[in-house]
């Protein structure tokens, strides 16, 4: 066996080993409904309940709405209630970078709906329309067929399992990093086949699975406790027409530790955005 043949040997081996179940979805334009699934729109809140702000007491976007009740194929998800996600109207839209100290986004959750709330209660504030990733909307959200999906090269605990397999099937040429393998590489070898996502053709949005980035995962280097990708949403254009874009068509990820998910403990998510 080469060595390209190797490693992607490999990387089927910990894909075949290390699996979650995911629920993907698309976006059709429309508004689903006050409690649908969404992205962009508006959101259902309770009443007497303030829209969440920023540390500067600005309002925060309202970017996703998830009916929670569509979750079933997710262990540990709530399947009843509503999930929403709030981010940041400035130029980072509300992110730090995986610092986790930013009060500009917000994870809320709602266990019930007011079936007496309507769209004219809620009261949508003024945001700048200067930053958002949303470039259309609203947008329905359609849930595909669950999946068990397998470790995506992306996640930061990837590479050490690449590295312990590799090391103990060519004990004769360690490595420390993935990576290195490109060095051992014939010159005729493609390395565009090394280490793929899968199709990349299509936008990654999804409710647990692995992650995806275009650049690293930011829980490499910290909070690396925060194990389940509790909602993503990706770049989505069609054609010449934007639908979703973060940066120069990047994707937009939130993490979150399975025992506070376990709990309905939203308190601690980490945000994060990369582009290319």
């Amino acid at each position: 066996m080469t060595n390209f043949e190797l490693t992607n040997a490999i990387c089927e081996e910990i894909r075949a080993e290390y699996r979650t179940p995911c629920l993907s979805f698309s976006l059709e334009e429309g508004e689903p409904g006050l409690t649908g699934s969404k992205v962009g729109g508006t959101p259902y809140l309770p009443k007497g309940t303030k829209w969440p702000v920023d540390e500067q007491g600005v309002p925060l976007r309202f970017l996703a709405q998830i009916d929670c009740t569509q979750l079933t194929a997710l262990p540990d998800y709530p399947h009843a209630g509503l999930l929403q996600f709030f981010i940041g109207t400035d130029e980072m839209f509300g992110c730090d970078f995986g610092a986790m100290k930013s009060k500009n986004y917000a994870v809320l959750y709602h266990e019930t709906a007011d079936p007496s709330v309507t769209a004219a209660d809620i009261s949508l504030p003024e945001t700048p329309e200067d930053y958002s990733p949303l470039e259309k909307g609203p947008f329905h959200i359609v849930f595909g067929v669950p999946v068990d999906q397998g470790m995506t090269p992306g996640d930061f605990r990837f590479d050490s399992l690449f590295v312990q397999k590799w090391n103990q099937k060519k004990p004769d040429e360690p490595i420390e990093k993935g990576w290195d393998v490109f060095e051992l590489l014939e010159e005729d070898d493609d390395e565009d086949d090394l280490f793929g996502y899968g199709n990349e053709d299509v936008p990654h949005h999804q409710l647990g699975g692995y992650p995806y980035f275009t650049q690293a995962d930011p829980r490499e280097t910290q909070h690396g406790d925060l194990d389940t990708l509790l909602f993503q949403l990706d770049s989505d254009t069609r054609g010449r027409e934007f639908f979703v874009c973060w940066g120069d068509l990047g994707v937009g990820n939130f993490f979150i530790n399975r025992d506070d998910l376990k709990r309905r403990d939203f308190s601690r998510v980490m945000y994060n955005w990369d582009c290319g």
